[in-house]
């Protein structure tokens, strides 16, 4: 009769499991605590969960403000030598760089948080101490043409703790394919 308790429990569990839905349900683990309490004479009422997890999918997130997380980072102002940078015609054979010289014109320390590419072929490196009030730094970006040809258009979104929080700088190019 032991048995017949256990394959019923076990069926019990078993459909439990599959109805809520959980994929990572440790069944075994489960199953050997179930058989023994049943060994040991207990009343057993397998645990079901009330609220599985909610499957979540990549876009089901919201866009958050990176400097959100540093609420105690008060808002500065920064002027840009330039806004855009042309390097002219190109060989598809290599990298060029610029750099975007900026000066904090605001009464905060300047603090980057973060400078993206637009895609793979745009690098920037920013500095990653704050900047003084005052003080100039500058964000090296280089440009690998290689794969490229013709008119080019890349930007750098520049996220710091200013007012709008994200500034584009652009480059651009004319890559002109070398023969082979």
């Amino acid at each position: 009769m032991n048995s017949k308790i256990t394959n019923a429990l076990l069926g019990l569990l078993i459909v439990a499991t599959a109805y809520t839905g959980y994929r990572q349900y440790d069944l075994q683990t489960k199953v050997d605590e179930l058989i023994k309490k049943q060994s040991e004479q207990v009343s057993i009422t397998p645990a079901v969960p009330q609220n599985p997890p909610a499957e979540t999918s990549p876009f089901d997130k919201t866009y958050t403000d990176p400097l959100a997380s540093q609420p105690n980072v008060p808002l500065t102002e920064v002027k840009f030598d330039r806004m855009e940078h042309n390097f002219g015609k190109i060989s598809d054979k290599g990298k060029v760089k610029t750099k975007f010289k900026f000066t904090n014109t605001g009464s905060n320390p300047l603090v980057i948080s973060n400078a993206t590419g637009s895609c793979g072929c745009t690098v920037p490196q920013w500095p990653r101490a704050a900047i003084e009030p005052g003080k100039t730094g500058e964000i090296e970006v280089e440009f690998d043409s290689s794969g490229k040809s013709g008119e080019q258009t890349k930007s750098v979104s520049v996220t710091a703790n200013t007012n709008p929080a994200v500034t584009e700088l652009i480059i651009k190019a004319t890559v002109i394919p070398t023969d082979k």
